[in-house]
Formats: structure tokens, C-alpha cells, sequence
């Protein structure tokens, strides 16, 4: 069994949070930068083009697969930047189709209540004894789960198949926040224990993934319930 989270982190664990949480605000600079690129400098036909789409989040999840190879190394923040900025431009679909259906202020809403539940489960994950390590397995059966069901709806609806509801995104949606909320708490937990089989900028990338895609999903259950 895992030791247990002590209560006074040690000086390499703090060092490493420290160094974590920087590549952490580096990596949402770098998604802010790309969501700009994307609503401003790239054309609106090419950001909501299928193929354009589809090459977009293959990529993003060989990055995803590959980050711990490509997060290693001297270089590695410039892999974070890269990531963090291939990742911002996938977003831009979802929030203009969120701007034009439900107004601009539905991206406020979206952001605090990500921000919210990604800090009340932080400080879940970094406080609590229990330990987390036993549900990773869960998580990434269930991250491998909606990866499959996005693929294969992304595959019908660039064929002109609707297998899509209100209903089934409010279900989907639902179900990604409480996973990347799980997430979040066990990727918390393992930065305080300062693993060494992990660097801190493949810890920052964990932690990237979570915010960014708990807020998709928020904003995606926004969207729904607008809907209905």
C-alpha cells in the first residue's frame, strides 16, 4: 500500500509543485494564445471544417499518448507550448457555436464553475489521506470510453448521421465532469508525493488536461441545457 500524504509536504515536494504549477500557468498562457490564433488570424471555413477538426484531434491525442517521451529533456516547455497551443485552437469550434447560441456570457459561467470544482477538488486531492491512486485505473478506462464515443460520432456526423440528442450530450457532458473532477483529485495527489517517475512539466500537462477539458465539459452541459 501507498504511504500515506503527510500533512507538512517536504522541500523536494514543495520544489516540485512549485515547478509544476509554473509549467501549469505556462500551458494555459500558451491555450489562451491558440484560442486567439484560431478566432482571429485563422479563417472561420478552416477552424470548422470536418477534416480540419478531425487532424486537429488526432493530433492532439498522439501528443496526449506521447507526452511523457516529449515532455522529458531541455526542451521540453516548448513541447508544452505546442501542446497547450494545438489544444486552444480545437476549443474554438465549441466556444463560438456556445457565443452564438446561448451569448458570450455563457463562457463567464463555464470558466467560474471550472475554475471552482478544479480548486475544490485540488484541494480535495492535495489534503485528503485517502488514497487515490486505486481509482486511476477507472478514470483512464473511462477517458478511453469517450475518447471511442467521440470518435465514432465525429465519424457519423461528417457523414450526415445524426446519433446525437440534447439529452445524450446533458448524459456525456455529466459524465465528463465528474471524471476529469476525479482526475483532478488524483492528479493533485500525485504531485504532493512528488513521484519521480513523472516530471513536473508531464505533472503540468495532467493538470492542463483536467482544467481545460472539465471546463469543455461544463460549457458543453451549459450548451444542452440551453438547448432544452
Amino acid at each position: 500500500m501507498n504511504q500515506i500524504l503527510a500533512r507538512s509536504p517536504s522541500a523536494s515536494t514543495q520544489t516540485f509543485f512549485g515547478q509544476t504549477m509554473g509549467y501549469f500557468a505556462l500551458a494555459l498562457t500558451a491555450v489562451s494564445g491558440g484560442i486567439f490564433a484560431g478566432m482571429f488570424w485563422l479563417p472561420p471555413a478552416l477552424v470548422s471544417n470536418g477534416g480540419f477538426l478531425l487532424a486537429m484531434f488526432a493530433v492532439t491525442l498522439i501528443l496526449i499518448f506521447t507526452a511523457r517521451k516529449w515532455s522529458v529533456g531541455r526542451f521540453g516547455y516548448l513541447f508544452l507550448i505546442l501542446f497547450a497551443g494545438i489544444l486552444g485552437l480545437t476549443l474554438v469550434p465549441i466556444l463560438a457555436f456556445a457565443t452564438l447560441t446561448a451569448g458570450i456570457g455563457i463562457l463567464g459561467k463555464a470558466l467560474l464553475a471550472a475554475v471552482s470544482m478544479f480548486g475544490g477538488m485540488a484541494i480535495y486531492g492535495f489534503t485528503t489521506k485517502r488514497d487515490l491512486s486505486g481509482i486511476g485505473g477507472f478514470l483512464m478506462a473511462g477517458l478511453i470510453g469517450m475518447i471511442c464515443v467521440s470518435v465514432i460520432t465525429f465519424i457519423f456526423h461528417l457523414f450526415g448521421v445524426a446519433v446525437w440528442s440534447s439529452r445524450i450530450e446533458l448524459i456525456f457532458s455529466g459524465f465528463g465532469i465528474l471524471l476529469f473532477a476525479g482526475f483532478t483529485a488524483h492528479d493533485f495527489q500525485k504531485i504532493t508525493r512528488a513521484n519521480s517517475e513523472i516530471s513536473p512539466i508531464e505533472a503540468a500537462i495532467s493538470l492542463f488536461l483536467d482544467f481545460v477539458l472539465l471546463f469543455e465539459y461544463i460549457l458543453r452541459f451549459m450548451i444542452a441545457m440551453n438547448r432544452d
